[in-house]
């Protein structure tokens, strides 16, 4: 036994899938009832019939097959609980007939009780013939019978219009997975081929071929599909939608939380679902506290499920950053000699040695050793000692058994480590994007939040800044240390970056580029001063004299104190000047038009210099002319290279950005010092006398 049989199958996974394929057929092709109905097959109802796993101990002959059936999606009325109810008492054959309403179905084959079909006749014609209430195109709560529960477990998704913004608009799933001929891509396009689009998923390999077959954003919000506004992101650099998928910056918090962590190594006192397995599964949530997934899941439902907002991890997958839950796993296991990858104790032998120990403590005594570390009501296994003891304990247990452990051994899994003791152990490798080689990792796609709350409203420092979560969050890199409590990691280290070339990035939004948008004020308060000096030496009396001066000088410094209060005045300041985001969005713009003032700036400055000397020695006797030069120079090779962004530059690229606005301060601030000595160096004139 290394997983399930197909009869167990159909029993644990028969209630979503809709049936077929394995379900209905054997891996030679043959129906299982069928095959096992054959006097010449040989098999035996309920038999171990060579130890086959699609035969193994099952009862096909009896329960018959689950087909496909095409009403569990398209008729909306559809009973699930009753289909579900004819699976457990294994009447597979007759599940889609209650399911549909056509029938009722009494008796069982699970209790040996004669199986009996009472179809109701009224809801068919006098010719025996059904017209059914059917539909093309699933409803989105058809397709929430089966996805909701798991997409709160795996992805913290909540498939509700409060939040996400496509269902408050009225798509339904469909829109997004479609099938048949209304699909874009031609692997699953056509009339009479059923495959439903589907995304691409670094925890699911199922059909791999048929990835991204779904739709994605761009397909609706770059062509106006069913009326969806079309996006403009003109003013993000190419570089950001190359390399970060939509869904990073729309997805900026889940509404309930996910399971981060899943162990399967102690027991859970707090599931209330009689399953053994149930029993084995202990969740922690995104926070790294115990969370009682399967009790909250039976006492409270999908519907109910509470609110627990919380930040999604950054992954890198197949060259671009998406919002991910990347699970962690822990796990005892089984190492053969010379054999690649690990089996598996059956979840039921290590309930059934738990089971024991709680029973009678002096049955397996090693397991007294794992303590709750924590304090959080659940034993977790994190020293040494404690690795031991399970490992000690389930081999043990094996034994006990009888399961043949020559050339074999327990170990014990953590993510990426397999420790054959407390103190030794080996680790595997793993994908950039993987905490756990053993742990799925979901991407976020749903509940979709408002363009208004994605990451980058307020500008770059929503990501570029010590305050934001996006590089400087802390991620879980193992769960326990060995006081129980959490290891974390920067979240930029997941992505794969270096702390440098992220403090220069911060630096860059947080410091450089407010402190540009400040010498833009004392610029334009010296700016200011300077115009009015002019403006009253041309229009005003000649008697005014040294006045005029601190009249002007007056004007620009009130002009810079009522910045630095509105620097203290968000929502004022966003009023009465342009926004952070207006000036990060138009960042081309602000560094073209600071260019074209530093180049006038500049010349008009040469023109004043040694007009018999060459250009080159102008600029050099001069240093406020200097620095506007250097600056232009500098400018305008790194915003090249930023509208380029050539790949094989790598870093000149990334520092490219740096450089370009570093350039826009030199030149800001050799305009400043051409503008502060024209105010200067400019004549008073004389004050004249008045007697009466």
């Amino acid at each position: 036994m290394i997983d399930m049989t197909s009869f167990d199958f159909v029993v644990q996974c028969g209630s979503c899938h809709p049936g077929g394929g394995p379900l209905e057929f054997d891996r030679e092709g043959y129906r299982y009832d069928s095959l096992m109905s054959d006097p010449n097959s040989g098999l035996i109802s309920g038999g171990e019939n060579n130890l086959d796993g699609d035969y193994y101990k099952a009862q096909w002959d009896k329960s018959g097959v689950l087909e496909a059936d095409c009403f569990l999606c398209h008729m909306p009325e559809y009973n699930f609980s009753a289909r579900n109810q004819q699976i457990n008492k294994l009447n597979f054959r007759w599940a889609a007939t209650t399911g549909s309403g056509l029938a009722i179905v009494t008796g069982s084959v699970k209790e040996e009780k004669t199986v009996k079909v009472s179809y109701d006749k009224s809801r068919f014609d006098e010719d025996g013939r059904l017209s059914p209430h059917i539909v093309r195109e699933p409803r989105t709560q058809t397709c929430l019978n089966c996805h909701a529960k798991p997409g709160w477990k795996k992805r913290g998704a909540n498939f509700r219009a409060r939040t996400d913004v496509h269902l408050a608009a009225g798509l339904m799933c469909v829109d997004c997975h479609p099938a048949g001929k209304y699909v874009d891509d031609e692997r699953i396009k056509g009339k009479d081929v059923h495959q439903v689009g589907k995304g691409d998923d670094p925890g699911g390999h199922v059909r791999d071929d048929l990835d991204n077959t779904c739709r994605d954003c761009t397909q609706c919000h770059e062509k106006g599909y069913l009326n969806a506004p079309i996006a403009n992101h003109s003013w993000l650099p190419p570089l950001h939608l190359d390399k970060i998928a939509c869904q990073t910056c729309h997805i900026p918090q889940r509404p309930v939380k996910a399971a981060l962590f899943q162990a399967s190594d102690v027991f859970n006192p707090g599931t209330k679902i009689p399953e053994k397995g149930k029993y084995l599964w202990v969740f922690y949530g995104p926070d790294m506290k115990y969370w009682n997934h399967y009790g909250e899941l039976e006492m409270m439902g999908f519907d109910d499920k509470p609110t627990d907002p919380y930040r999604p991890v950054f992954a890198r997958y197949k060259e671009k950053i998406y919002p991910v839950n990347q699970l962690h796993s822990a796990w005892p296991g089984i190492e053969i000699e010379g054999k690649n990858g690990l089996a598996q104790p059956l979840m039921s032998d290590v309930y059934k040695m738990w089971m024991t120990f709680k029973n009678d403590i002096t049955s397996y005594a090693d397991l007294a050793l794992i303590k709750d570390d924590n304090d959080d009501g659940v034993i977790e296994i994190n020293r040494p000692e404690e690795i031991d003891a399970l490992i000690s304990a389930v081999t043990s247990y094996l034994r006990k058994t009888g399961y043949p452990l020559e050339g074999k051994r327990v170990v014990w899994v953590s993510n990426d480590r397999i420790y054959r003791s407390g103190k030794e152990f080996e680790q595997v490798p793993t994908e950039p994007w993987e905490a756990s080689p053993y742990g799925n990792v979901h991407k976020y796609t749903h509940d979709i939040y408002p363009a208004r709350a994605a990451l980058g409203v307020n500008g770059c420092g929503d990501c570029h800044s010590r305050s934001s979560d996006f590089f400087y969050a802390s991620v879980v890199k193992r769960p326990f240390d060995e006081k129980g409590n959490p290891v974390y990691e920067p979240q930029y280290k997941l992505l794969g970056l270096t702390s440098w070339s992220v403090s220069l990035g911060m630096f860059r939004e947080s410091n450089l580029k407010p402190t540009l948008y400040v010498l833009f004020v004392v610029l334009i308060s010296l700016f200011v001063i300077w115009a009015v000096d002019r403006a009253i030496e041309i229009l005003g009396p000649p008697s005014i004299g040294l006045h005029h001066r601190l009249f002007s000088w007056i004007i620009g410094v009130a002009i810079f104190l009522l910045f630095v209060y509105l620097m203290g005045h968000r929502e004022l300041l966003e009023f009465m000047l342009p926004s952070r985001f207006w000036l990060d969005s138009h960042h081309f713009g602000v560094g073209a038009g600071v260019m074209i003032v530093g180049t006038i700036a500049l010349l008009i400055r040469l023109k004043q210099l040694y007009p018999g000397r060459r250009i080159r020695k102008r600029v050099a006797s001069c240093f406020r002319c200097t620095l506007i030069a250097i600056g232009l120079a500098f400018a305008a090779l790194s915003g090249i290279i930023m509208l380029m962004h050539p790949e094989a530059l790598g870093v000149i690229t990334r520092l490219s950005y740096l450089v370009f606005d570093l350039s826009l301060a030199l030149i800001v601030v050799g305009i400043i010092l051409v503008v502060f000595r024209e105010i200067v160096s400019a004549k008073v004139p004389l004050v004249k006398s008045h007697h009466m």
